[in-house]
């Protein structure tokens, strides 16, 4: 996430969607609450910006501005007006770190270079018309500490000299998640967003529990929750059963039963078959009762019960 210190503007940034919400609310919490001195300047004779030079993981669960270890590697700094630029890299854990300063042309991008870092880091890169000795932010703890040390460097300075771009991101370790289906070719969704079809390997996912779903037509939908693990490929293999109903053939006299023309079967029988319409045969041992012919409809988890019975009229099926 990158907030640009912008001349006679305030804060701006970016947006998020999805699981990343969480990452950007707390990123633009960490931006909003910056003291002053470390805001874009309303005043400021002059803008910047800064961003990650390399782009950001993008993970299927949708985390926002996530890096692998070690981080960015370097930030893309640019002002409209030659200014000398110094960025102080805050990490989770305190401990700040002062850039050296490069002095920039008006409108010329140049890369800064970052030192690696774990967790929400936060960059202050402050442009200003002169140089700014900010040696005195070194081994900050705060962004409060941090912004006295900035406020004081520049206090020697004119009115609207300098202003500040905010950079926020998050550095963790990251796993690989491999999912495949037996059958393949079935639809994978990860905390209920939809990934591809297995096999799939999903890459530049943060540590942390996972919803895994597999799906197919006519089978049975496949749900596991797994821990991905940094640096490690985490294997799901699905096997999808087929999704079925239960046809119950039941008579008062042995009889034979077929399905599709395939025998299945004596009554009393209890046959798991797949949802659709079936031509089913009941052929009674007593070659003296009619064999009875019907489509039966088979429901996906429900049981379909065939009756047949011997009446004053004859030999009879009927489905219940």
């Amino acid at each position: 996430m990158t907030v640009r210190g912008m001349k006679g503007q305030g804060v701006k940034g970016r947006g998020a969607g999805g699981r990343g919400w969480a990452g950007l609310i707390l990123a633009g919490l960490l931006v909003g609450c910056v003291p002053a001195p470390l805001r874009a300047q309303p005043d400021a004779q002059l803008s910047v910006s800064a961003a990650p030079a390399t782009p950001a993981a993008r993970p299927v669960t949708g985390e926002q501005g996530l890096y692998r270890l070690p981080g960015p590697g370097a930030l893309r700094v640019q002002s409209d007006r030659a200014a000398f630029l110094t960025s102080v890299v805050l990490p989770a854990t305190g401990g700040a770190l002062v850039q050296p300063t490069v002095r920039v042309e008006a409108g010329v991008p140049v890369t800064a270079a970052l030192p690696g870092t774990r967790g929400f880091t936060q960059v202050f890169t402050v442009a200003s018309l002169e140089p700014l000795d900010l040696g005195g932010a070194a081994g900050a703890r705060s962004v409060t500490e941090v912004s006295r040390a900035v406020e004081a460097a520049a206090a020697r300075l004119p009115r609207g000299a300098y202003t500040v771009a905010t950079t926020v991101y998050r550095v963790e370790p990251l796993g690989t998640l491999r999912v495949s289906a037996s059958p393949a070719g079935a639809q994978v969704s990860v905390n209920g967003r939809p990934v591809g079809a297995a096999p799939v390997t999903l890459t530049d996912l943060p540590e942390g529990s996972v919803t895994v779903g597999v799906s197919l037509g006519g089978y049975q939908p496949f749900t596991q929750r797994v821990s991905v693990q940094a640096d490690t490929t985490t294997e799901v293999a699905a096997t999808l059963r087929p999704v079925t109903g239960t046809l119950t053939v039941r008579s008062d006299v042995p009889a034979s039963v077929f399905v599709e023309g395939r025998a299945v079967g004596q009554t009393p029988l209890d046959l798991p078959a797949r949802p659709g319409v079936f031509p089913v045969n009941v052929v009674p041992a007593d070659r003296t009762l009619k064999a009875q012919n019907l489509l039966v409809r088979v429901n996906a988890s429900r049981v379909t019960a065939l009756v047949c019975s011997v009446t004053g009229d004859g030999y009879r099926c009927e489905v219940r």
